[in-house]
């Protein structure tokens, strides 16, 4: 597993609800790849709740989404944008867990329309929740106006 480094370190304006370390209400994501797939891992808390002690399916399409923005990025180098979510919410997500895990590859790809399937697990590596998301991908001077050069592991620089 290679942790991916952040693209969008030191670019003005970047304040990501998920992934901006700077972001001070920010979830401070960090992500990684793992053969075909990104994943990232984080401890949800009570006060990402929609029930008593259930992580709020917002949160957990936001996470999804995030994701998915990952694999474009890292697999095709590149940004875009999703244009769907579709989630299908299996069991509930407990903020009681200690850490949940979201992974997301690559499913299909036509010209820049790319569909990424999601999954995201709950400690015990049980899948609670899984997506497809579609994203519009951008080409590369699009992808660079929107602050976006390139995206490496460690070790890759």
């Amino acid at each position: 597993m290679k942790k991916i480094i952040n693209p969008y370190l030191g670019k003005k304006g970047y304040k990501c609800i998920c992934c901006s370390p700077d972001n001070p209400i920010g979830l401070h994501l960090q992500f990684w790849e793992e053969g075909d797939e990104v994943l990232t891992k984080w401890s949800p808390s009570e006060n990402y709740q929609g029930w008593v002690d259930t992580l709020h399916g917002g949160v957990i399409a936001m996470l999804m989404d995030e994701v998915a923005g990952w694999v474009v990025n890292r697999e095709l180098q590149t940004a875009g944008m999703t244009t769907r979510l579709d989630i299908k919410y299996r069991q509930p997500v407990m903020t009681t867990e200690p850490l949940i895990t979201i992974k997301g590859h690559i499913s299909a790809q036509r010209r820049n329309i790319v569909t990424i399937h999601l999954t995201l697990e709950n400690a015990k590596g049980e899948i609670c929740d899984e997506a497809d998301a579609t994203y519009f991908t951008f080409g590369p001077e699009r992808a660079k106006e929107m602050g976006f050069d390139g995206c490496a592991v460690e070790g890759e620089e």
